[in-house]
């Protein structure tokens, strides 16, 4: 008994010693009662339970704000499961630690300085002083964006689809959209299964509204929280500054990219069939889900191979860091880009936007781009082999499965091989990919590190390497 005592003590030590891993913890709790809860027969409108597996890929896929699913949202699910899904959306879009501390804050609670720590690195706050006022703005953004989402959408959808059923797919969609999730409820309408916004790309209401929830809630409570409090500073951080910026040019570049390519692509659903001023709407649609969000309004399976490795790469960067978005961020790839260029003029430091950018943070962002491309390559070469024989026959080729791997860590949620026709031993390997995306590269390496650092005082003799 002591020894098993000695045991769980030290496991919990073990959890509680980095923020990191309660971080990660906590979507792994989150998680368990999800994949519970939609494994009950109440949870589908059949009445027999989906098993395990399913239930877990779209706990997962719900709490890790991705979009992929092995069935369709609308027609499998009864009520009670879609509310599940939905709050899962909601808790993996703010995540668990900020959720909790936001209220814990508005209920006058002392706050503890582990709280604050999980807190703060949950929310992407720099410092103790400021958190309080960030999670209040947290809370108050996401109710804002949401609601006001949920009116616009409303607005349409209760016309098509009557009250009870339009004022559900308003709110579902809107918390799916701002949280970046990519869930819909459109399979049992005229456009049917797996069918997303397809049947909407006439609707300007419903694509401007979707795509905007897509890039606030993309762009960073950070950055929000400096909007709002501007009239006050006159300033914006760098870090705002950046997702602002890299926002705005990856959103054009997609759209205009999106549109020259695809103009004329006239496959099933594709760009090309849409009447010429439908053509925009698309366009900007996709280049915004691209992002991390998982909507879309055009067959993704027919793009053209240069569209589908543009989207990889818009996959792969992903949105702005302490968003409800998911790859690995606006900042790290601003940051890799600045890195090069002041290597290529000769520079010793890394200077953006007339800011000095520490060497931890250039090391951190180096980091986090390897650790995201090794697990994004490495899913798409052990997708070749549970997939061999889909590869073999054509079904889809190895840029599909690159694709789907991009989606997964990038917690977009679109797929061009289509998720439902994987084998489940590949949808196995999708699951850990889009939890790694989520919690973030780094965060999920400390959190799997065994032993804790421990500083040394050895020397080493410093060396030179011939490189390139």
């Amino acid at each position: 008994m002591l020894v098993k005592r000695s045991s769980s003590h030290n496991l919990f030590r073990w959890l509680f010693a980095k923020p990191a891993r309660m971080i990660v913890t906590s979507f792994l709790f989150v998680d368990l009662i999800g994949t519970i809860l939609l494994t009950l027969p109440i949870a589908t409108l059949s009445g027999q339970s989906i098993g395990v597996f399913k239930a877990l890929f779209t706990t997962v896929s719900a709490t890790c704000v991705t979009g992929l699913v092995v069935q369709d949202t609308a027609t499998t699910f009864s009520p009670f499961g879609k509310i599940v899904i939905i709050m899962l959306i909601q808790i993996g879009g703010l995540s668990l630690i900020t959720i909790t501390s936001v209220f814990l804050n508005f209920a006058r609670r002392r706050v503890g300085l582990r709280a604050k720590l999980l807190a703060q690195e949950s929310s992407g706050s720099f410092s103790f002083m400021e958190l309080p006022a960030l999670l209040k703005s947290i809370f108050l953004t996401t109710f804002l964006f949401e609601f006001t989402g949920f009116v616009l959408l409303a607005s349409q959808f209760v016309p098509l689809y009557g009250w009870i059923q339009g004022l559900g797919k308003a709110g579902f969609t809107a918390v799916s959209a701002f949280c970046n999730a990519g869930f819909d409820l459109m399979g049992n309408t005229a456009s049917g299964p797996y069918s997303s916004l397809t049947a909407f790309n006439g609707n300007p209401i419903i694509m401007f509204t979707v795509g905007f929830l897509i890039i606030f809630g993309g762009l960073g409570f950070i950055v929000w929280h400096d909007l709002f409090n501007f009239y006050k500073t006159r300033k914006l951080r760098l870090q705002s500054k950046i997702a602002i910026i890299m926002t705005s040019s990856l959103v054009i570049f997609g759209m205009i990219f999106f549109l020259a390519v695809e103009w004329n692509n006239t496959g099933e659903l594709a760009m090309g069939l849409l009447p010429n001023w439908q053509k925009p709407i698309a366009a900007f649609f996709q280049s915004v889900t691209m992002r991390t969000a998982g909507f879309n309004s055009i067959n993704m399976s027919n793009l053209f191979d240069g569209t589908k490795l543009i989207s990889v790469i818009l996959m792969f960067i992903g949105a702005g860091s302490g968003s409800t978005g998911g790859g690995i961020k606006v900042s790290t790839f601003m940051i890799l880009v600045y890195a090069v260029i002041a290597e290529i003029r000769g520079r010793g430091e890394v200077i953006v936007l007339k800011n000095k950018i520490a060497k931890s943070a250039v090391s951190r962002a180096i980091s986090i781009f390897i650790l995201g491309l090794l697990v994004m390559v490495g899913l798409s070469l052990i997708l070749t082999f549970t997939e061999a024989a889909s590869l073999k026959n054509g079904t889809f080729e190895y840029l599909d499965l690159l694709f789907e791997s991009a989606s997964a860590f990038g917690t977009v949620g679109v797929s061009s091989a289509q998720t439902p026709t994987l084998t489940s031993l590949g949808q196995f390997f999708i699951i850990p990919a889009m939890f790694i995306g989520r919690v973030g590269p780094i965060a999920f390496a400390i959190t799997l590190a065994i032993r804790e650092p421990k500083p040394t005082t050895n020397v080493y003799p410093e060396s030179k390497i011939q490189l390139g």
